[in-house]
């Protein structure tokens, strides 16, 4: 009987002991598992970020372009206006000028 009990209590103490490891292991796989969710989610997320500030930049550098492709379309076209007076201005003065020497 004393071998049977010291038997028993043997094996149960194994069980539980593997039992024990068992679980060790299985909360260290689900660390790890969790763990590898959570880098991922922060990837995912740093991404996300990352591709919505390029399309903010992207959109700001179009804004800009557009606004100096307007105001070199204005200076131009400013210039031109003023040439074109400066042009006839001195044509005037060269009329005048003619019509003195006669």
């Amino acid at each position: 009987m004393k071998k049977l009990t010291l038997l028993t209590v043997l094996t149960v103490t194994m069980v539980t002991t593997a039992s024990a490891n068992f679980s060790f292991m299985g909360d260290m796989m689900r660390d790890m598992t969790d763990a590898a969710k959570e880098m991922r989610t922060g990837a995912t997320d740093g991404m996300k970020e990352m591709k919505s500030d390029t399309m903010d930049v992207a959109k700001e550098m179009k804004s800009e372009g557009i606004d100096t492709a307007k105001d070199i379309k204005s200076e131009g076209i400013d210039a031109s206006k003023e040439m074109k007076d400066d042009v006839a201005d001195e044509a005037k003065e060269e009329a005048s000028k003619k019509e003195e020497k006669k």
